[in-house]
């Protein structure tokens, strides 16, 4: 007796065309969660074919004819399932989603599923997640089900028409999508492949409300941020209440607005689109960054905490990884830095690198916000508290991000009072094995033993000439906060996926990238009086306020010193043993902030300490570094001491604050 072969559960149906880089992983993923796999090949050259075999699919030769809707229902057709799961090549099922998936399965009251797409920065799950979009990928096999539209193509409108009742599923099973990792010609190639496409789609069906909301996902894609505000104004007008995209329609606009300048038309739309969907928190973080851009500040923390009230996005939404959790915490710290409330602001920025997949992103801030309010000497224990993993894993990354920064206490500490004592006795502290380690910080931290005779020193000397940190600082680069934090929308899929919508939005350092800049930094906080316009009338502001050593008034008299000292030998650059080492660390921890005037930084700057003997000559030192960094340091130095002036120190404080970051990279 023969027995009947059993109904597949699930079908996988694809559509695919020369993705020999990516098939396989996806096929990998479905392994145990799909009973057939059904492919579509649309003209492939490559081993595509060969490797769908070797997983068993059963493959469609279907030659392109321009409509991705008629592929993908070629491969419907054929399909045995009780369902259709629906994937690209350059998608994978998370593993711990299969058995969702399969419960999922047995729950035949449903006629559909959305599933999550984590759109990557990568091509690796490991990498960032950019955005999380749910989008309907599986739903019942029936005839009368098939996608409609020639690009961006859509089922789930044809199953509300077919089947009115129809209740769907907003599942939270997670399949990954790297399709916007490639490169810049690619993505230009796809836009111009999607616009004639779309343009197709609009001419034979103008009152397409999606598909006026995907050309306009286009045109920012581009950058023609008014196309893109004609096609948004038209989607909002034909799109039924209640359509999934809506949302985004709101959010889209008031970015577009923002880019524009058009900042009281963009909060409009904000405001618009909460009103609507009060629990999207992307609206709220929006709104906040908009408000912070105009500093209308207690509107902005106001903004910025309802996001954060909310939390995650719900499912429904399409979202930006970190909004509602690490990018608006980051967000918040900005505004609370801002008002003056700095305790706040070293809360919102240590949640958000606790909540961050990278928290040494959110570290150089820490340490310049500890550093510039004068709370340097708890910085070692609010991180062993708080961020303990920085301490322990990434040591001497963050041991060379505090001697750049001038916070010597810091380090100091970083490196342990009982190293410091034990060094005479000969003992060695578990965290410092040998002197390898602080030698091996301090070199790659761009400074030598040589350098370290005051604190002025080695700010000098670790200084690097590119230590602009394209992290948010001033409101000239909130643009790339505002936007996601530098994330690239790279949402699609059917939903209409966008890439890198606000790249060019404008996160520029805005930081002091002259010593015309900085002198107006300082200028502007009210940091430097008038009659001091120059590098030496500077210098005798700073004498009169005792921060300049008359035993080093140039360049050379501070190699000397630092010759006098055995530190450093030009010739052979040999570092200082681990006692004189840490004897130098010790004296910079009861420095100044600061003793040098422009001469003597320039001068350190191009010291054998900082450029080895063996660099080549030929190459002279890079403008930036004679001219910028100097009057960075500088402006850091009268900043700092202006803090004291009660007249003067918000202002003062705010613009140091301003000064460009270390870079973490570094």
């Amino acid at each position: 007796m023969t027995t009947k072969p059993q109904q597949p559960l699930i079908s996988l149906c694809m559509i695919v065309k020369n993705e020999a880089d990516n098939l396989a992983r996806c096929l990998r993923s479905v392994r145990g969660a799909v009973d057939e796999i059904i492919i579509v090949d649309t003209g492939s050259t490559d081993t595509t074919c060969s490797i769908a075999r070797s997983f068993g699919a059963r493959i469609i030769d279907y030659p392109w004819n321009g409509d991705f809707a008629a592929a993908r229902n070629a491969g419907l057709s054929l399909a045995r399932g009780t369902w259709i799961l629906v994937l690209d090549a350059d998608e994978e099922l998370d593993p711990g989603s299969r058995d969702e998936l399969l419960v999922c399965a047995k729950h035949t009251e449903y006629e559909a599923f959305f599933v999550r797409i984590h759109n990557h920065q990568g091509t690796e799950r490991a990498s960032q997640t950019l955005t999380v979009n749910p989008i309907l990928r599986m739903f019942k096999n029936r005839p009368n089900y098939r996608f409609s539209g020639i690009i961006h193509e859509q089922i789930a409108a044809v199953i509300v028409q077919e089947t009115p009742d129809a209740a769907m599923h907003m599942g939270t099973v997670i399949v990954h999508h790297y399709g916007y990792a490639a490169g810049v010609v690619e993505r230009k190639d796809k836009i111009s492949r999607n616009l004639g496409l779309l343009k197709q789609q609009l001419e034979e069906s103008p009152g397409d409300a999606f598909q006026h909301f995907n050309l306009a996902v286009e045109y920012m894609r581009l950058g023609d941020y008014g196309q893109a505000l004609e096609h948004i104004g038209t989607s909002l007008n034909l799109a039924e209440p209640g359509t999934s995209y809506i949302h985004l329609l709101y959010k889209y606009k008031a970015r577009c607005l923002a880019v524009t300048g058009d900042y009281p038309g963009a909060l409009e739309a904000c405001g618009q689109g909460s009103s609507i969907f009060p629990d999207y928190p992307d609206l709220h973080h929006l709104k906040g960054a908009l408000l912070l851009q105009v500093s209308a500040l207690a509107e902005a923390k106001a903004a910025l905490r309802r996001a954060l009230q909310i939390g995650a996005s719900p499912p429904l939404y399409h979202t930006e990884s970190g909004i509602g959790t690490y990018l608006t915490h980051t967000l918040l710290g900005q505004v609370c830095q801002q008002i003056g409330e700095d305790h706040e602001a070293a809360a919102c920025f240590t949640r958000a690198a606790q909540l961050q997949p990278d928290p040494w992103l959110l570290i150089p801030r820490l340490t310049r916000l500890f550093k510039c309010t004068g709370r340097e000497p708890e910085l070692h224990g609010w991180l062993a508290g708080q961020l303990p993993s920085i301490l322990s894993e990434q040591r001497q990354e963050l041991l060379r991000l505090l001697v750049r920064d001038g916070c010597y206490t810091a380090a100091a500490d970083m490196l342990g009072v009982g190293v410091r004592a034990g060094v005479a006795a000969g003992e060695m502290d578990g965290g410092v094995q040998n002197a390898g380690e602080i030698d091996t910080v301090m070199r790659d931290a761009g400074a030598s033993g040589a350098t370290m005779q005051s604190a002025g020193e080695i700010d000098a000397a670790v200084q690097d000439v590119g230590t602009v940190d394209a992290m948010t600082q001033s409101a000239g680069e909130i643009d790339s906060v505002m936007l996601g934090a530098g994330t690239v929308d790279a949402t699609a899929q059917s939903a209409g996926e966008i890439d890198s919508v606000m790249q060019d939005a404008g996160a520029v350092d805005d930081a002091a990238q002259s010593a015309g800049e900085i002198d107006s930094v300082m200028q502007g906080a009210g940091a430097v009086n008038d009659a001091a316009q120059s590098a030496g009338e500077i210098d005798s502001v700073m004498q009169g306020t005792g921060a300049v050593d008359d035993a080093a008034q140039s360049a050379g008299e501070i190699d000397s010193v630092m010759q006098g000292a055995g530190a450093v030998n030009d010739a052979a650059l040999e570092v200082p043993p681990t006692t004189d080492l840490l004897e130098l660390l010790q004296r910079a921890e009861a420095a100044s902030a600061a003793e040098l005037g422009y001469d003597d930084i320039t001068g350190l700057l191009s010291h054998p300490a900082v450029v080895p003997a063996d660099r080549n000559t030929e190459v002279p030192l890079s403008a930036i570094a004679a001219a910028v960094q100097p009057w960075i340091l500088l402006a850091d130095k009268v900043l700092a001491a202006l803090i004291t002036s009660a007249i003067y120190s918000p202002a003062a404080a705010a613009a140091r604050l301003s000064l460009p970051l270390p870079r973490s990279a570094d």
